[in-house]
């Protein structure tokens, strides 16, 4: 009998779409305004190497939340520019490193538009948000599966972040009304003093 795939209680339809060799799933919301999950689906068979105090994270998919206006055309630039990063960091973590909520990855330079346009500097490993109910951690045999989100910040924000942890930056960024979502329209949660104070 074939394996139950973790993703098939997800609330809305999940389509797996293919590149290359490799596949993501794309979680289609019923309430299209909060964007679509484009997500792994296979990161988490492999156990992270995670310190021990942070054991509930070693099992993880990562995603995307993509904004309504983005095109879900695997042939769109933004699309497979998405697709492309998650595959390239998930491939990143299969080789035996490890990453836990508040990594920063390297952004890969988006298409030309708009969202490249907008500035931002590295990519930051976050809990759900806007979709942490239909993300909520899945049990599966002898292991739980966390969600864990790729959010672009600015490098204000990360200098801040990294300066006084992710906690009191996160306070900040959500007092903002910023979410997981991809936002190219955003502006940077930090103003330029907040990094001289302490």
């Amino acid at each position: 009998m074939e394996e139950k795939a973790f993703y098939s209680d997800l609330k809305g339809t999940v389509e797996l779409i293919t590149f290359g060799s490799e596949s993501l799933g794309l979680l289609k919301r019923e309430q299209e305004y909060l964007g679509s999950v484009l997500f792994t689906t296979d990161l988490s068979t492999v156990s992270l190497p995670v310190p021990s105090k942070y054991a509930q994270e070693n099992r993880i998919e990562l995603y995307f939340l993509l904004p309504d206006y983005w095109s879900l055309e695997p042939s769109s630039s933004l699309f497979v520019w998405a697709a492309e990063t998650l595959i390239e960091i998930k491939n990143y973590l299969k080789a035996g490193h490890w990453a836990i909520t508040g990594h920063t990855f390297k952004m890969p330079t988006p298409p030309e538009g708009k969202f490249k346009e907008a500035g931002f500097d590295a990519l930051l490993l976050m809990n759900p948000i806007l979709v942490k109910e239909s993300l909520a951690p899945i049990p599966c045999k002898d292991k739980v599966i966390h969600f864990k989100a790729l959010c672009p910040i600015f490098k204000r924000e990360k200098d801040v972040k990294e300066a006084r942890g992710m906690e009191k930056f996160m306070e900040r960024y959500l007092a903002k009304g910023n979410t997981e979502k991809l936002d190219e329209f955003r502006v940077s949660s930090v103003k330029t003093s907040l990094l001289f104070w302490r």
